[in-house]
């Protein structure tokens, strides 16, 4: 029997159709031929995954098939390597290969050596069309248009003029108000992922692509770039995690937003591995002050650093807990109302072959009670009262971050380029007059009174299991565990 097979991925105007495909093939079947004509419609050619395509390779493995019309060969496949696997096989089963545009006949030798030939140059088209739209890609992130795809939640994409030709813009919409929103509540010490994404959905704001809100689709929001006022603090941090930054440092003037684009691993974390990932300011103005932003980035990177810390509910000691062998972390696993350590280093990554079947969990956690317990007995605290002034809490907590960012300054300092250093130097001098002048204009608001003193007991004992947790976290680095003995590391 002779197959005609035949495929289209989309209508074009330029294209052949699926129909005159098959009038071009029928040419080739004589009248007395037994024929079958294999339809794929909306299928591309850059693999061998069609349903018409997989069932006429079953048909020739059947022995029912003597030769295989095609209208050209790339209907067939683009890819060499797939085409030579699909070879293999009509060659083993006796199957003539036929082109009508490219007017060969694999039942000849000067047939096979031309279908040889014509693969490579398909398959060296395909590639030059796939490097041009890559680059296309790039060049439209380069100069700030929006590169394909939904616009982001918050946003619209609208049509604009850019160099006298028509480029992708995205502009704000209501929704920008609900981002705004994520952003200060996520800034702030005492709010997660989990907490925002309730209130939203108790409160039924829309979630654009989904039902309701969820941690995941805050953490998108939190992560992305596209919503931020970008400055040089904001190109440092991105120059830290190893991005490839597309803009000069000049341009980083705290107006344009910016897009994050390239290809993601699947098999690492989405937003912790960018170093393959470019930076492109982009065309539209940040609606996030840095300092917001930044501060959602630190806290985004403090929680995916602990991971699952402090989310156990068989001990309040969840997160804080490792193995003394390996340094992964000991899960709490309950079997029959007893609780039991198991590490992660054994269990996950075959690391480690610790067992702490005998160890006593109970026995821990008194243990840590009473030298909670003994940090907490009659300790003394003084403070000051404050008579007149503004308040001492802010000016206190100026200081503070304005020390926190110099601090980064020179960190960044260290590692930076040497294109990047006069930056770097210049707003280190800049943070510091600006924290002198808050220290200058507020001391003198400030005036004393005498000296307290109180007495602060803390009875651990009573606090409850989320309080414990809490107070735990605040105290202890970690207790590293060993088949005999816990080591305590405190903070404090």
């Amino acid at each position: 029997m002779v197959a005609v097979y035949v495929r289209q991925s989309i209508d074009k105007k330029d294209s052949i159709s699926i129909e005159s495909q098959i009038a071009k093939c029928m040419t080739e079947v004589d009248e007395n031929d037994d024929f079958k004509v294999y339809k794929d419609k909306g299928f591309s050619g850059k693999n061998i995954n069609r349903p018409a395509f997989t069932e006429l390779m079953k048909d020739v493995k059947r022995g029912n098939i003597s030769k295989i019309v095609v209208y050209r060969l790339d209907r067939f496949s683009r890819s060499i390597a797939d085409f030579g696997a699909v070879w293999q096989i009509l060659s083993r089963f006796n199957v003539d290969f036929v082109s009508i545009n490219e007017k060969f006949d694999t039942g000849s030798p000067i047939g096979v050596a031309m279908l040889n030939i014509i693969m490579v140059f398909a398959q060296l088209e395909r590639e030059t069309i796939a490097e041009r739209v890559k680059d296309n890609y790039y060049m439209r992130a380069k100069t700030g248009s929006w590169v394909g795809g939904p616009a982001p939640y918050g946003f619209k994409i609208i049509k604009v003029n850019l160099d006298n030709r028509k480029v992708s813009k995205l502009t704000t919409n209501n929704d920008i108000e609900i981002v705004k929103r994520i952003f200060n509540e996520y800034s702030s010490e005492n709010i997660s992922l989990g907490e925002i994404s309730k209130k939203l959905t108790k409160e039924g704001i829309p979630c654009a692509g989904r039902k309701s809100w969820d941690n995941v689709t805050v953490s998108r929001i939190l992560h992305n770039p596209i919503y931020a006022k970008c400055t040089l603090e904001v190109y440092l941090y991105l120059e830290q995690k190893g991005i490839i930054i597309e803009n000069d440092i000049e341009e980083f003037n705290g107006t344009k937003a910016g897009m994050i684009i390239g290809k993601r691993n699947r098999n690492l974390s989405k937003y912790n591995d960018v170093s393959s990932q470019r930076f492109s300011l982009a065309l539209h103005n940040g609606v996030i002050d840095s300092e917001i932003w930044l501060k959602c980035q630190y806290k985004l990177d403090a929680n995916s650093q602990i991971k699952n810390t402090g989310k156990g509910k068989h001990t309040w000691l969840s997160g804080l807990l490792k193995c003394g062998n390996c340094g992964y972390s000991l899960k709490i696993i309950l079997s029959k109302g007893k609780r039991y350590l198991v590490c992660s280093g054994k269990t996950n990554y075959h690391i480690c072959d610790k067992s702490y079947a005998g160890v006593n969990l109970t026995e821990i956690e008194d243990e840590i009670e009473k030298e909670i317990d003994r940090i907490f007995k009659d300790n003394t605290i003084e403070f000051k009262e404050v008579k007149a002034g503004s308040d001492i809490a802010d000016y206190i907590d100026e200081i503070k971050e304005t020390d926190k960012k110099i601090q980064r300054l020179l960190e960044a300092l260290s590692e930076g380029s040497s294109v990047s250093m006069k930056y770097i130097n210049k707003e280190i001098e800049r943070l510091e007059s600006h924290k002198q002048k808050i220290i200058e204009k507020n001391s003198k608001g400030y005036k004393f009174k005498n000296v307290k003193k109180v007495i602060c007991k803390l009875n651990f004992n009573e606090l409850d299991f989320e309080e414990k947790k809490k107070t735990a976290k605040e105290l202890i680095e970690k207790i590293e565990i060993t088949e005999n003995e816990a080591n305590i590391v405190w903070k404090v």
